[in-house]
């Protein structure tokens, strides 16, 4: 195959196949020549594209997450206060992780894998400012009670992570069901009346 036929297969298309099987297999256990396979590309038009399978897979995390983070970013701008900018999030979070269960299932096997640490660590960067400016903005309001806003806000990423686990690997649970709980959980908490 050629440079102009390559060209004719959508990056998108690509990235759909090699996150199905490294979803499916792994990444070390899927080798460029399956991916160009299973795209309907030559190896030689599918290094053209991409020149390696690190890189391929670089690739569709990074595109992956711009997506996860400009439509949370959206969910969040959408609401008119700090309560419903947190229940909204934090619905999003579940219900995306639930649609993209190839991409959660990849990202938890390969969690070794090196060179996605750097689009991790910056995930997670980005998502805790987010939930850190809905609890600044409920502090601000009188809405939520004063707090460690850095700390509270990597426990309601961890509960997050917690319930997508919980639904992905266990089988437990709705993203409805899970998101309302774990809203109640955060903004309730357990105890009866003040501490």
């Amino acid at each position: 195959m050629n440079r102009r036929s390559a060209i004719k297969i959508p990056k998108p298309e690509i990235l759909k196949t090699a996150l199905k099987l490294f979803s499916d297999r792994g990444y070390s256990e899927t080798k460029m020549t399956d991916i160009a396979r299973e795209a309907g590309l030559s190896v030689g038009a599918l290094y053209l594209r991409f020149r390696s399978k690190e890189y391929l897979c670089l690739e569709l995390i990074q595109d992956q997450t711009r997506d996860y983070e400009e439509l949370a970013e959206a969910v969040v701008a959408s609401c008119s206060g700090a309560d419903e900018a947190l229940e909204k999030y934090i619905a999003f979070c579940l219900g995306y992780a639930f649609r993209k269960r190839q991409l959660i299932t990849l990202l938890y096997r390969e969690h070794r894998l090196h060179f996605l640490k750097p689009v991790r660590s910056a995930f997670m960067r980005s998502q805790q400012k987010l939930i850190e400016s809905i609890l600044h903005d409920g502090i601000r309001k009188g809405i939520m009670r004063p707090m460690d806003v850095k700390k509270m806000s990597l426990m309601i990423f961890a509960g997050l992570r917690g319930a997508i686990m919980l639904k992905l690997f266990f089988g437990i649970g709705s993203a409805p069901w899970l998101s309302k709980s774990l809203f109640d959980l955060i903004s309730s908490g357990v105890r009866k009346g003040p501490r």
